[in-house]
């Protein structure tokens, strides 16, 4: 590989690598979910990044719609994900019992 060709591959997984990375810090700090979960629920983007591929087939003839179709189709499927997953990994909010 030479270094015109990795620069924009290192470019691109920075792009994509340093959001997961914010991502994964935030479910740990945010939902106080362990390493694992915070890890997989990160990481359930790349299914989201193939059902944009799979949605966005049939605009193989027009590369520019295609990708912006891809991309928007990602995001909903990933932000569609973690908020199904946030009622069920992140713990429930601790209450003071006190009275009146």
């Amino acid at each position: 590989m030479t270094p015109e060709t990795a620069f924009p591959l290192v470019i691109l997984a920075l792009a994509v690598f340093v959001p997961l990375g914010r991502e994964y810090l935030a479910f740990r700090r945010e939902w106080g979910i362990g390493r694992l979960a915070a890890l997989g629920t990160s990481f359930s983007l790349f299914p989201a990044l193939g059902v944009g591929l799979a949605i966005s087939l049939p605009l193989a003839a027009h590369p520019p719609v295609r990708w912006i179709a891809t991309v928007v189709v990602t995001l909903l499927a990933y932000a569609l994900a973690v908020a199904v997953l946030r009622p069920r990994l992140a713990p429930a909010p601790v209450r003071s019992r006190r009275e009146p």
